[in-house]
């Protein structure tokens, strides 16, 4: 192996030491390296992930390279593991690294080929030979028991920024609109419980229907008229809306909620994989739930509440002024055909 640049720790060179390929070059990005080899662009990170989840999810990537999707394999080290051990105490793996940039959440084309590729990603993952005791271990969590949990927590800091004798600009900004989110919360549980979400998810791990577990526009990479989904790390087998939901929050959140772009995403995806009225109001709910105000204020009782980054407020500003148009968008897609 050629020599690599002193940025690289011995642990580190050890662990590359095992694997099949020289490195020529490389760099430290979001808490990995990016290295330049022999046999193309690779990323060296550690490996928080148990072996056997390691193991489903190369199958799942393998399967969908055979469907014709672009996605990034974990490279097997020497012996032909995919976790390499330095001194039986740090796991890491390496992954290809496929070339390209970001989605632009800016950019509507883009946006529309991403949800549109989801679809498609999505009927490639209904799997069922991954289903069984192997792939059952590694289901999503429960969305109705998720939501009870986390109104559970907002009635908790309500109650504990109300007792503050001295409050800052962010907790008195919160306590003015604290009742009426709850109120949305609690409102979005009810409609959970009482939709086909039930049904839903028991279809999903009977029939093996897998999520990427983030699809967001950090995790699609664009290069010419190539696009390749990374990072499959927090895939489940769950309900799939599930990721079509969270890549629309985003996007949405940074396009002041235009109905117009959400219903042009949801047709994008609804020409290669239609959506039944039961995954709509699923959806639904998803949408309407205050998770971007849960977020912030679980943030804020879970660190230092003697300071509040100015951002908090940008954020908590930014959440109510869309609050309308949210609640009116996720209303209008649970009752709406919208021809999709």
């Amino acid at each position: 192996m050629t020599e690599v640049g002193e940025s690289m720790d011995e642990r580190d060179l050890q662990v590359l030491e095992q694997y099949p390929f020289a490195v020529n070059d490389l760099r430290r990005v979001r808490g990995a390296y990016l290295l330049d080899t022999d046999t193309g662009l690779k990323l060296l990170r550690e490996c928080p992930l148990s072996v056997k989840r390691l193991a489903l999810e190369q199958s799942l990537l393998t399967h969908l390279r055979r469907q014709g999707f672009s996605a990034d394999l974990l490279v097997p080290d020497r012996e032909g593991n995919l976790v390499s051990v330095y001194r039986e105490r740090f796991p890491y793996m390496v992954k290809e690294q496929p070339d390209g940039r970001e989605c632009d959440t800016k950019n509507e084309s883009e946006i529309l080929r991403a949800v549109s590729l989801l679809a498609e990603l999505h009927l490639a993952l209904r799997c069922p030979e991954f289903a069984g005791a192997e792939g059952l271990k590694f289901c999503g969590r429960d969305t109705r028991k998720e939501m009870q949990r986390h109104n559970r927590e907002l009635r908790k800091i309500y109650t504990f920024m109300k007792k503050k004798n001295r409050k800052n600009e962010f907790e008195s900004a919160c306590l003015s609109c604290f009742p009426e989110v709850i109120a949305e919360a609690e409102r979005s549980e009810r409609q959970l419980q009482t939709s086909a979400y039930k049904s839903l998810r028991e279809q999903a791990l009977a029939e093996g229907h897998f999520c990427h577990g983030e699809y967001i526009h950090h995790n699609i990479l664009m290069n010419g008229g190539k696009m390749t989904v990374v990072n499959f790390e927090k895939f489940s087998l769950d309900v799939q809306i599930n990721d079509l939901s969270l890549f629309m929050i985003k996007i949405l959140e940074k396009q002041d909620y235009d109905s117009r772009l959400g219903k042009r995403m949801l047709e994008a995806y609804g020409r290669k994989k239609p959506l039944s009225a039961a995954e709509r109001a699923y959806l639904s709910v998803c949408l309407g739930y205050p998770e971007k105000f849960r977020k912030l204020v679980n943030y804020y009782y879970n660190t230092n509440k003697a300071w509040i980054p100015g951002k908090h407020m940008e954020k908590l500003e930014k959440f109510l002024s869309q609050r309308e148009k949210r609640i009116s968008f996720s209303e209008e897609i649970g009752y709406t055909e919208l021809n999709i």
